[in-house]
């Protein structure tokens, strides 16, 4: 009995600390930028992953969601994230869709 009643504190505590950290994490106002990079106009955008796999990322950006692919991005590039990290992708628009040249976990940062 001791040991069901252990478990369950532990679960309750668990869930309320999960609670308090996705409280924070709305409280991060994503940002919008761009930056000229070797006289060529890269983008950059920093959002709270929602969204991803396989080389993939989806980020809420204010009220929007923006959504990117990374299949040939080396693992120089590019950082490991978890849903409701805050992260940056930086990217240049192509005629071919955008390109993208890093993914930042600002945690890791």
């Amino acid at each position: 009995m001791k040991n069901l009643v252990f478990a369950l504190g532990a679960l309750f505590a668990i869930s309320l600390f999960s609670c308090t950290e996705s409280k924070q994490q709305e409280n991060n106002t994503p940002e919008v930028d761009s930056t000229v990079v070797d006289n060529d106009t890269a983008q950059q955008v920093t959002g709270v992953a929602i969204d991803g796999a396989n080389n993939s990322i989806s980020l809420l950006v204010g009220k929007d969601t923006m959504s990117f692919e990374y299949p040939d991005l080396d693992s120089d590039h590019k950082d490991a994230w978890y849903i409701n990290d805050t992260v940056t992708v930086r990217y240049y628009v192509t005629q071919d869709g955008d390109s993208v040249t890093d993914v930042i976990n600002k945690a890791d940062a």
